[in-house]
């Protein structure tokens, strides 16, 4: 497995690979190894979860999301219910994640996709509602601003931290 993949992984995923963000999303490069290279990423760290969520000729689009984080995300009975009304069946992840697999083939960017990436429910109902945003950090933020802010803060200053290590030479 490539140092370049993993170090980007760490770069762009460093909230959801520390376990303070469901989980995050990159797009990387398509090459043919990716698939033994994402194989190989789910063997060394068990706690994590690299999925490839859509694949182009150019592009793969992975998400990456520490498990027992993400689990917690996808149980909640709101999450659930939102994703139900909205026709995905809720009796696994494993399924909601094919289903979204599905619609990222009709749609570039659905907007329930928000909620694997632990976006707060009323913002992505707001979103979708197309009401007018008081702030855009990670996501586009409709109510409680200061909250918000204080969970955008702490992603960044993760993504600096893992950054910081990265550079120094860190590997694990």
């Amino acid at each position: 497995m490539s140092k370049k993949l993993e170090k980007l992984l760490a770069l762009h995923s460093s909230p959801a690979i520390c376990g303070i963000k469901a989980s995050n999303l990159i797009s990387i490069d398509y090459n043919e190894s990716i698939y033994k290279e994402i194989e190989e990423l789910n063997n060394k760290y068990p706690k994590l979860r690299f999925y490839i969520l859509k694949r182009t000729n150019q592009k793969v689009l992975i998400l990456i999301y520490r498990k027992s984080v993400f689990e917690k995300i996808m149980q909640n009975q709101n999450n659930l219910d939102f994703l139900q009304n909205i026709g995905y069946d809720i009796s696994s992840i494993d399924i909601m994640l094919n289903e979204l697999k599905i619609r990222l083939k009709k749609d570039n960017f659905p907007h329930e996709i928000g909620v694997f990436l632990g976006y707060d429910l009323d913002d992505i109902k707001s979103y979708i509602s197309n009401e007018k945003c008081i702030y855009i950090g990670y996501w586009k933020v409709y109510s409680n601003l200061n909250e918000k802010l204080d969970i955008f803060n702490k992603y960044t200053k993760c993504k600096e931290c893992v950054i910081n290590l990265v550079h120094k030479g860190y590997e694990k």
